[in-house]
């Protein structure tokens, strides 16, 4: 990556998240071709269930798609698939390994992205070894069975006051609302669900990236 990830993330500032349970008719690596030519440059594959053997091979596909393409992939709460796969990095929970643990074994060009839900969560991490802090959920997502509380904007204005860490803002976040989560001071918007609905994935997110070209920072 000749660009630092920082930079990349204002240039580009939205992170599509593929979610397994969303769209099981469609294949994750269509879905991730169809953002890279959209314009998207950061990717996370996100799989909540039991991880089989096809959700790894999807993992190198998917990896080695992104690096032919041009973008950036991760791996949600999985550092292991994450290495082993090539992706560029792992985004880990709080539920999830340690970072500290989690770099230990990883190989120096991965990447580390860690969430957040409060501010005393947010300062932890601003000290931790990780390339960029995820703040949410800042509006009401139905994505995740047991959500933490609603954050809101002033939270993401709050925490991009005590870091210089590239700041991803993510839950609950549309077309309609997401320049106004950039202008809070987030770098980029993490997006599931907007980003799959209808039949066109690679016009839906060109238009939500149309949507973000010009926000008020």
């Amino acid at each position: 990556m000749t660009v630092p990830f920082a930079q990349l993330l204002r240039d580009n500032p939205l992170y599509a998240i593929w979610d397994t349970t969303l769209r099981p008719e469609v294949s994750a690596l269509a879905a991730l071709e169809a953002w890279l030519r959209a314009g998207v440059k950061v990717i996370q594959y996100r799989h909540k269930g039991p991880f089989r053997r096809a959700h790894f091979e999807e993992c190198v596909a998917m990896a080695t798609k992104a690096h032919k393409l041009g973008g950036i992939f991760f791996v949600n709460d999985r550092a292991d698939i994450a290495e082993l796969c090539g992706a560029d990095g792992v985004h880990l929970g709080q539920e999830d390994l340690p970072v500290e643990e989690a770099r230990s074994f990883l190989a120096a060009e991965r990447m580390i992205g860690y969430s957040t839900h409060n501010l005393e969560q947010a300062r932890r991490a601003a000290a931790l070894p990780v390339d960029y802090i995820a703040i949410g959920p800042v509006f009401p997502t139905s994505t995740k069975d047991n959500p933490d509380p609603v954050v809101g904007l002033e939270m993401v204005s709050q925490v991009r006051s005590l870091t210089i860490k590239p700041l991803v803002a993510i839950g609950g976040i549309t077309m309609e609302n997401a320049a106004a989560v950039l202008q809070a001071g987030a770098d980029a918007v993490a997006v599931i669900r907007d980003l799959v609905m209808g039949d066109d994935l690679e016009t839906r997110t060109r238009d939500f990236l149309a949507t973000l070209k010009f926000p008020v920072r």
